[in-house]
């Protein structure tokens, strides 16, 4: 059985689903190596003992530090004393994670999957009738870009300007929509643009662990509601250890403990307040704000005090809430 694969496990953490088990530990010294390497043993007396053999050319060692003297001298081997081959980059349950500790590899393997899907849709089928375009896209492409959004979107421009563009060139193959802007084509689509598509799916995730339908995170940035008279419920929201090199902060700010309180914090009350609700009925009234904000990039050359800093909902319901203060409306300022 293999819900007792962890049992030994003293010094490692162990984490498995289905066939794909990882197992991981903080090196320091010498001595960590050695402690993993005795938990690794232990995984391979299980199998021994429920008669079942690793494929030792599946094994994958990824290191991740600053420290490379440590870096470069932790080594695994397998059962056959048969030394783990190291990887920049290890697949986890359909994610990529990588040692540099981003998910750049991830993304540029998203897109190619995207847009060869997107590709042999378009060579096999002839029609481009809106219907039958937009089925095959929500079927066969948003999938693939769409896939644990939540733990890898990406906060860098010209990341979220890739992933925009699977989107940007499929929909102009539509019929009556390649002299249209990509953003005007999302609105006879009935579209949301990638970016909030993947803030819609961080908001919703936020929303189920504050309703303790799904773990959070981690003990350290479990995610936590704050509630106030005045605002009402709010998502605590973390703040990057002040010793830490600005590379490790930026990752954090970045990841979904840290940015998924900020994006919730921004929504109506009326929305941070519903508990209790389906998520099903959570995403229909999310639907219905997100609707009202708009979904496309501040205009160049105006200044900020009239545009948004950059496309994300916070600085888009920003804009909204100072052009309301303006006695303006949320379109295109006035010169």
């Amino acid at each position: 059985m293999i819900g007792d694969i962890d049992k030994g496990i003293a010094h490692s953490t162990l984490a498995s689903f289905a066939d794909d088990t990882n197992i991981c530990k903080s090196i320091g010294t010498s001595e960590d190596v050695k402690l993993l390497q005795e938990d690794l043993g232990r995984v391979y007396g299980w199998a021994k003992e429920n008669n079942m053999i690793f494929n030792g050319d599946k094994f994958q060692l990824l290191r991740s530090g600053t420290n490379h003297e440590i870096l470069n001298n932790t080594y695994l081997v397998t059962s056959d004393n048969q030394t783990i081959d190291t990887s920049p980059h290890a697949k986890c349950l359909g994610v990529y994670l990588s040692d540099d500790g981003t998910f750049k590899h991830h993304i540029e393997q998203t897109i190619k999957k995207a847009r060869r899907i997107a590709g042999w849709i378009l060579r096999t089928f002839y029609s481009r009738e809106k219907d039958c375009m937009l089925t095959l896209w929500r079927a066969l492409v948003q999938p693939v870009l769409d896939y644990c959004s939540q733990l890898w979107s990406p906060h860098m421009a010209m990341d979220i300007q890739a992933l925009e563009s699977v989107q940007r060139a499929y929909t102009r193959q539509v019929k009556a929509m390649k002299e249209l802007s990509y953003w005007e084509r999302l609105k006879r689509l009935g579209l949301y643009s990638q970016q909030r598509r993947r803030e819609r799916y961080i908001i919703t995730y936020t929303w189920k662990a504050l309703e303790k339908l799904v773990p959070s995170p981690s003990n350290i940035n479990e995610v936590e509601p704050q509630f106030n008279q005045r605002t009402g419920r709010k998502c605590v929201r973390k703040i990057p250890p002040s010793q830490a090199p600005v590379r490790i902060k930026t990752l954090l700010s970045s990841s979904l403990p840290y940015n998924g309180p900020r994006i919730f914090n921004c929504l109506p009350r009326r929305i941070r307040d519903l508990t209790g609700c389906s998520v099903d009925s959570f995403k229909t009234q999310l639907d219905s704000v997100l609707r009202t904000v708009p979904d496309e990039p501040p205009v160049p050359g105006y200044t900020s005090l009239c545009r948004a800093v950059t496309n994300s909902l916070p600085d888009q319901v920003d804009l909204q809430r100072r052009d309301t203060g303006l006695g303006r409306s949320v379109g295109t300022p006035l010169l």
